[in-house]
């Protein structure tokens, strides 16, 4: 193994270990420390050093390793947990907590993990295009849904009944998008820059106002043509977590 390829393998072991902060200064250490070994020792670098990961696991608090452990854990819970509920067939007996529980832990553990701290970086582009690509999803799902309900797709002779299975598969395809944007926003945030998580906040905001769409939906009575009357009644609710989730979107991104 040379130089290069340990310090890689190193440095993305202690990134998720140690957090990127803290990762930066070990990274620098090991960087110089190998940068003074000859070439020809590079055969027996595992043997002097031990492997990346070895050592970046001795560099390791066990303690606070495993409340960030079981944070993650928890995050991922709280997004996947309405993914799979909005996904599954049960979508409508569930109880209110599950729909309001994980958007609430999920952000206070996003927050407190990757508050604002430290000087302030310039902005990965990659995080815009993410969170392009879930505002622009969310976009479509929300012309779609308006499209369905006022009947402006009865101008080209779109099936009545062909409507609700239609909205669900347009509200579960974003819920679907929302989640894996979000797990990688979870991931890069801790291997990369902090910011990231905003894509895990965003994301997890949709996922919760898809379920909470599809379950208003499934209440709808098909002969009931007020739908104008449905949506005042519920979009309140959902502007509000909109809302939430966007300020939080902010705060992780400052």
């Amino acid at each position: 193994m040379d130089k290069q390829t340990y310090l890689k393998r190193f440095s993305r072991a202690a990134r998720w270990r140690l957090g990127h902060r803290e990762a930066e200064e070990v990274v620098a250490d090991y960087a110089e420390l190998l940068e003074q070994r000859p070439p020809e020792q590079d055969d027996t670098l595992v043997e002097d050093l031990g492997k990346p990961e070895a050592a970046a696991r001795l560099l390791t608090e066990e303690k606070a390793y495993r409340r960030w452990l079981w944070s993650f854990c928890a995050m991922i819970f709280c997004l996947l947990l309405p993914e799979l509920l909005l996904q599954g067939p049960y979508i409508s007996r569930q109880p209110q907590w599950m729909e309001y529980g994980p958007l609430v832990l999920g952000l206070a553990l996003a927050v407190f993990w990757f508050r604002p701290r430290g000087k302030k970086t310039p902005l990965p582009r990659g995080i815009l295009w993410g969170l392009a690509v879930q505002v622009a999803v969310l976009a479509t799902m929300a012309v779609v849904l308006l499209s369905l309900l006022n009947g402006t797709w009865e101008r080209w002779e779109w099936p009545l009944e062909s409507y609700g299975p239609t909205a669900a598969r347009i509200l579960c395809t974003t819920g679907a998008v929302a989640a894996v944007l979000g797990i990688l926003g979870a991931v890069r945030a801790r291997m990369n820059d902090r910011r990231w998580i905003a894509l895990y906040v965003l994301g997890l905001t949709m996922v919760v106002v898809c379920l909470q769409i599809l379950s208003a939906m499934l209440q709808l009575d098909g002969g009931d043509l007020d739908w104008r009357g449905w949506l005042m009644r519920y979009s309140v609710r959902w502007v509000v977590l909109g809302g939430i989730g966007l300020v939080g979107t902010g705060v992780v991104l400052c």
